[in-house]
């Protein structure tokens, strides 16, 4: 008996014994068990606090609940007045059974009774409800079944649910012998037979899980037990070795050899932390809680008491120590059902035909390696001394050949770690050996995550091995940096063969770059910087890319690519959701950036497979839409040069009015003619030729509507679902007034509708014409008609109001990024006004926790501060929008007066703070 449970064991005694004598009532019962918890609750908290261990609170819960609980069955046992000794034992299942508690954790408890449940005595029956009802009094969530031992073994049989709960059963109190019996049938019946068909639905279970959650435990918010390397991989591969083997403890793994004491001891330090941060999650939440949020990551690790000065610097290190402890789990307990699987697959060839004779058939010798059943094997453990540059060479055949790394080949590269020094980084053969890997389109990701794996890629490229289990301090990112370069190469892998017309021109980009190796080894280097800690990330990734390339000796052009792809590989993503791109002096800008078109070809590329690995749901309909406008433009501008790009831009609008009159025919053509002279010329640049003609429409339809309002507000709106591209345009139009603007955005957020972009245009004779581009939350166009009545009533009822009330129609909600306590990790708001982007424009540049009515309070800021807003790039992501305004004079021109812009820009900060 342990310290603790002893003194336990004397604080119960004297703490419960007024409710086993019999004297109080079930109120005063259930006060003297809520007190008991209370204080030994606390007390367990205490040392959770202090530092202690997370299978130590969790077992010592599970303690404080096996007292109480065998108080409670011994009392409920002594009503039983001159009855026989009860047949009855009270197990613990599942979680419970295994000895562990964390604060919120649900409580399974298996009554089992020596007869059919459904014949049980009577007084059994109240023994049972006396248990349960005390425990629901007090506050427990309790899982319970009653079962004789028959419909135990029934019960695993059928459901494999009830089978693992059960496989971790144990006694609390009750008759010894029945539960010795319910052992021995359990283990002989359930557990001993279909070992196959159980180790296939565990397999299933797991890879389930594992698909669920990216297959990868660097997540951004991981879920610490169902996640890749949670709690539950180390539950599933106790579950598969005591089917299998009979063994409820892995260290007799260690004994078979299937575990290195490393690994074992890996496996338990591991474990041992999930269930400290699982009881943080707990005792934060009040509640069952699995989810590492963000919010919650710089308050573990202040809690833990990590000695980083700044909240960034201890949540990074906490992080990173999560991830090493997750990935050694993951890692070791798949390789233990990799072991199990060959087990499988060779109990069942020696079923079939000798096993000798099979394998000769099946397996392939070379270069010191056996090739059988998709995994490299060394013929033997010495086949990397005296010619380390075997190493590489093995990984080179993986490639070739399709090959895993087999368990065995695992450990003996990690024996192998030394090797990997200077000299191994330096030799030619080496060089040459990677560079013939990372030259193969579309197999490159495989092998650098079979490197990463066993540690060798880091070791090789240590520029690349300080990102592991990089934590990147940034709201878009889902993953860490080493998993997010590995996912990044994977996206250009999978372009190589990917038959979907969707994706038919960043396939056409791969497959004509020549030269594939600079484009991968650029991958490898664009976020380095990260682990540097300077201001920009970029600055260190190009130094760290210019000692990589003079050690991988790289020159002249595939050095220049390297390191223009590392320098600009948030350019593209840059300009295309934040600037103009409408605006010919922005393409040619960026166009001079870029210099030639197979950089920008690259670029492209770079930048969907860069924001593909980002997160799952980072490159939209309507960011793609964005990047392909701007690569079009800037490939035109390359390739025709700047007088004739400019020469084409000017013959657009004629091209544009002929199409216009052959879409809307005659009785348009007088419109027609007016909307391209009064319309300004920024309109008609890259302007799609199917917009216009439903502009004109909703023109004349707000003439109509304006000829019979006797002064009154009028509008005529026209929506148009883009659904290829994930949006609707919505345009509006009217006659300019004040406000005018401030009011459509205000009817819009009113009605919860997400703004991608806007444009805003007057014509000469005051009619406004404004296109938003809008979506669902989920980036789906607006199609629900009721939906766009809402806005449209909204915003009638907005124009014909005395004075400007939005309060009415922006009530305080909550903001689309989840609060952060003060202990968590604050997301940067800020407001940057610029007169050095654009020269007829002021830019104002905006990075806010988004919310509902963000948008009008920027353009109403902007409004009172004397400018107008003439165009606007929206981007929002995860919560946090990203906005770009271009603000003019009222009659054009930039903002340059001082006291005009420090009034904007104290506005700007006042809308920001609201929340």
């Amino acid at each position: 008996m342990s310290a603790h449970l002893k003194t336990l064991a004397a604080h119960a005694k004297k703490a419960l014994k007024p409710a086993s004598q019999g004297h109080l009532s079930q109120a005063e019962r259930i006060a003297l068990y809520k007190r008991f918890l209370k204080i030994e609750e606390h007390r367990i908290k205490l040392r959770h606090g202090a530092g202690g261990g997370g299978l130590e609170i969790a077992k010592a819960r599970a303690e404080l609940l096996d007292v109480v609980l065998r108080a409670v069955f011994k009392t409920a046992l002594a009503k039983r007045k001159g009855k026989a000794p009860a047949a009855m034992t009270l197990m613990a299942i599942g979680g419970y059974g295994r000895g562990t508690l964390n604060p919120g954790s649900d409580i399974d408890l298996l009554f089992l009774v020596p007869r059919a449940s459904n014949n049980l005595p009577k007084d059994l029956e109240a023994v049972v409800q006396e248990v349960l009802y005390l425990l629901w009094d007090v506050g427990f969530k309790v899982g319970h079944s009653c079962r004789s031992i028959t419909e135990c073994v029934q019960q695993a049989k059928s459901d494999q649910q009830n089978k693992t709960a059960m496989m971790d059963g144990r006694r609390i109190t009750g008759d010894r012998t029945l539960f010795s019996t319910w052992r021995k049938r359990f283990e002989k019946e359930a557990v001993a037979k279909k070992q196959e068909a159980f180790f296939d639905l565990r397999r299933r279970d797991l890879r389930g899980r594992h698909k669920k959650y990216s297959k990868t435990v660097f997540l951004q918010e991981p879920n610490v037990k169902e996640g890749c390397g949670g709690m539950r991989d180390y539950h599933n591969i106790l579950w598969v070795a005591h089917a299998k083997r009979g063994i409820r403890d892995l260290k007799k793994l260690v004994d078979a050899r299937l575990l290195t004491r490393t690994a074992h001891r890996e496996i338990l330090e591991a474990y041992d932390f999930l269930h400290r941060v699982r009881n943080e999650l707990h005792y934060q939440a009040g509640r069952g809680s699995d989810q590492l949020t963000l919010r919650l990551q710089g308050v573990v690790a202040t809690n833990f008491r990590y000695p980083q000065r700044s909240i960034l610097r201890r949540t990074e290190a906490f992080m990173r120590d999560y991830y090493t402890h997750t990935r050694h789990l993951y890692q070791h307990t798949n390789s233990l059902m990799e072991i199990f699987e060959i087990e499988e697959e060779e109990s069942r060839d020696q079923g079939l035909v000798s096993f000798l004779t099979l394998r000769r058939q099946k397996q392939e010798s070379f270069d010191g390696f056996i090739a059988r059943d998709g995994r490299i094997y060394a013929e033997n453990n010495d086949v990397f001394k005296g010619d380390p540059h075997q190493l590489m060479r093995m990984f080179q055949h993986t490639q070739r050949r399709n090959l895993r790394l087999s368990p065995p080949m695992r450990k003996l590269v990690k024996a192998h770690w030394e090797d990997i020094d200077r000299a191994f980084r330096y030799s030619k053969v080496n060089r040459d050996l990677f560079e013939a890997m990372l030259s193969r389109k579309g197999e490159v990701a495989e092998v650098l995550r079979r490197m990463h794996r066993v540690g060798f890629l880091g070791r090789y490229l240590p520029e690349f091995g300080a990102l592991d289990c990089l934590v990147q301090h940034e709201f878009f990112h889902r993953y860490t940096a080493d998993e997010h370069t590995l996912r990044f190469v994977e996206h250009i892998d999978a372009l190589v063969d990917n038959p979907d017309p969707s994706v038919a021109l960043f396939r056409d980009l791969l497959l004509n770059i020549k030269d594939p190796y600079p484009l991968y080894l650029a991958i490898i280097l664009h976020d380095t910087g990260r682990s540097e800690n300077v201001r920009e990330h970029i600055d260190g990734s190009a130094m760290l890319a210019q000692r990589l390339c003079n050690r991988l000796q790289v020159r002249g052009t595939r050095r220049r690519m390297i390191m223009f792809l590392v320098d600009h590989h948030l350019t593209f993503w840059r300009y295309a959701t934040t600037k103009n791109i409408d605006d010919p002096e922005v393409i040619a800008e960026f166009a001079e950036l870029m210099k030639t078109p197979e950089r920008l070809d690259a670029l492209m590329l770079f930048t969907y497979a860069d924001s593909n690995a980002t997160s799952p749901d980072s490159w939209t309909s309507w960011k793609e839409t964005l990047h392909r406008q701007l690569h079009r433009a800037a490939r035109q501008y390359l390739t025709q040069g700047r007088e004739k790009f400019e020469a084409s831009v000017l013959s657009e609008k004629d091209e544009l009015k002929e199409k216009t009159h052959k879409k809307l025919g005659e009785s348009y053509a007088q419109e027609i003619e007016e909307h391209f002279e009064r319309m300004p010329a920024s309109y008609f640049r890259f302007r799609d030729p199917n917009s216009i003609p439903r502009h004109i429409k909703t023109i004349r339809q707000f003439f109509e509507r304006e000829a019979k309002s006797n002064g009154a507000f009028e509008c005529a709106g026209l929506a148009t679902d883009l659904t290829d591209q994930g949006y609707t345009e919505l345009v509006i139009a009217s006659r300019d007034r004040p406000l005018f603007l401030e009011k459509v955005c205000c009817a819009i957020a009113a009605q919860g509708i997400n703004i991608l972009s806007a444009d805003f245009h007057t014509r000469t004779d005051g009619v406004v014409v404004d296109i938003f581009r809008v979506c669902t939350t989920d980036f789906q166009p607006v199609t629900d008609p009721k939906l766009r009545e809402r806005f449209l009533k909204t915003l009638y009822e907005l124009g014909n109001m005395d004075g400007y009330d939005p309060s009415a129609y922006l009530k305080p909600k909550k903001n689309l990024l989840r609060p952060r306590e003060q202990q968590g990790i604050d997301f940067p708001v800020r407001a940057t006004i610029s007169n050095d982007i654009l020269p007829n424009c002021t830019t104002v540049e905006i990075q806010a926790i988004d919310r509902i009515g963000l948008l009008h309070d920027l353009l109403h800021s902007i409004n009172k501060a004397g400018l107008d807003t003439v165009h606007a790039r929206i981007c929002t992501e995860k919560g946090a929008a990203m906005d770009t305004l271009y603000v003019t004079l009222p009659g054009g021109g930039q903002a340059t007066d001082g006291g005009q812009l420090h009034y904007l820009y104290t506005q700007l900060e006042e809308a920001l703070e609201r929340r």
